[in-house]
């Protein structure tokens, strides 16, 4: 489950490829010509939950295309929810039954079973008595997808595929002077010792999925 609600909407919306409206008081975004809103978050979605989509929705453009064309669908709406009740669309089309509308239910916790949340990666990156040390390294999406979290990963770099360090890095592109891949059942160290020389540091770390972070450390 999502600890934060807002974080939660944004990553579902980056998940079902929504573009997302800036300044909605309505809607959450648009995806292939229909309205898309996320109903409660870590919850199940009620009617009770419509009641507040059902006062803020556009009844003067509603009106307007109907005027225009009886028969024309006013509103193509994806109500897009983490369980709900089986009749919330038809509640929702009953309570707009003035209108022709389009309704249709997405429970990420049924329909979308592979729905894939883009995670950033995280890193914990140190320098410790003339030595660049990776702390911890948290893929997020390879993890999400070994349906792993961070108490459950014992030894990061079991995760890790590669990594490279620029020691003096131009702030343009990435020249390692440091390659780490392991061989077959190996693992990457962790450790790596900084060159009188070095300036810049940047690190590349990849993980299994061929999915990479890059992060800096202050060499003082």
């Amino acid at each position: 489950m999502f600890r934060n609600p807002i974080e939660a909407r944004e990553l579902i919306l980056q998940a079902l490829e929504v573009q997302p409206f800036e300044t909605s008081n309505v809607y959450d975004g648009e995806k292939d010509g229909r309205m898309i809103k996320v109903m409660s978050v870590n919850r199940i979605a009620t009617k009770a939950y419509l009641q507040g989509l059902i006062a803020n929705l556009p009844y003067k453009s509603f009106e307007k295309k109907k005027e225009e064309d009886p028969n024309t669908v006013v509103l193509k709406l994806t109500l897009v929810c983490m369980g709900h009740e089986s009749d919330l669309a038809a509640a929702l089309k009953q309570e707009l039954n003035a209108y022709k509308v389009d309704i249709d239910v997405v429970d990420i916790l049924h329909d979308r079973a592979d729905l894939q949340f883009k995670r950033d990666a995280e890193a914990s990156v140190v320098i410790e008595y003339g030595e660049v040390v990776i702390k911890n390294f948290y893929p997020l999406n390879l993890m999400q997808k070994l349906s792993l979290d961070k108490e459950t990963v014992d030894e990061w770099r079991q995760l890790v595929e590669s990594i490279m360090i620029d020691f003096n890095y131009d702030g343009a592109v990435m020249q390692p002077t440091v390659i780490d891949i392991p061989e077959k059942n190996g693992m990457v160290s962790g450790r790596y010792k900084i060159p009188h020389d070095a300036g810049r540091i940047r690190i590349k770390i990849t993980d299994v999925l061929s999915e990479s972070l890059e992060v800096e450390v202050n060499n003082g």
